[in-house]
């Protein structure tokens, strides 16, 4: 390797935040839906949808894959599966994961209420998260079983 080229830890490094960064431009969580044609935007949903997959992040395990980065060390697809793992959302009141339902309208926040009557937000500091997961909810709703009667 000469002075004038890269080293490979961060050419790896750069091609994969070069893919990250058109990962993000592809799939952008927060942009705008249109609602379903001939949606009443008046009508509350009460979906109800089991159980919710939450996806966790394990900083260590980042942190852990980085390093190994930085020491130009091979970090594999299993390594880096092991940053994220899924777990069901309990309820904060009962802890039951299988009771759910999403409740609101269409461009207003999602409240989660499960089946012990207990409700609460997902996403208490991120109303536009909260918002995204309704609109997603009743599109879903809709393409599953048709608009309400």
């Amino acid at each position: 390797m000469t002075a004038d080229q890269p080293a490979p830890v961060d050419t790896a490094r750069q091609q994969m935040e070069e893919l990250m960064a058109r990962l993000e431009a592809v799939v952008d969580p927060l942009a705008p839906v249109n609602p379903p044609a001939g949606l009443d935007l008046s009508i509350t949903w009460h979906i109800p949808v089991g159980a919710i997959t939450i996806y966790k992040h394990n900083d260590a395990e980042h942190e852990i894959n980085t390093t190994r980065l930085d020491a130009g060390l091979f970090v594999s697809a299993e390594d880096i599966a092991q940053e994220t793992s899924t777990a069901a959302l309990p309820c904060p009141a009962c802890a039951a994961t299988d009771r759910l339902a999403v409740v609101g309208r269409w461009g207003h926040p999602a409240m989660l209420h499960c089946g012990c009557g207990h409700q609460w937000r997902p996403y208490p500091r991120s109303p536009q998260w909260a918002i995204r997961a309704m609109m997603d909810a009743i599109v879903t709703a809709v393409a599953n079983q048709g608009l309400p009667a």
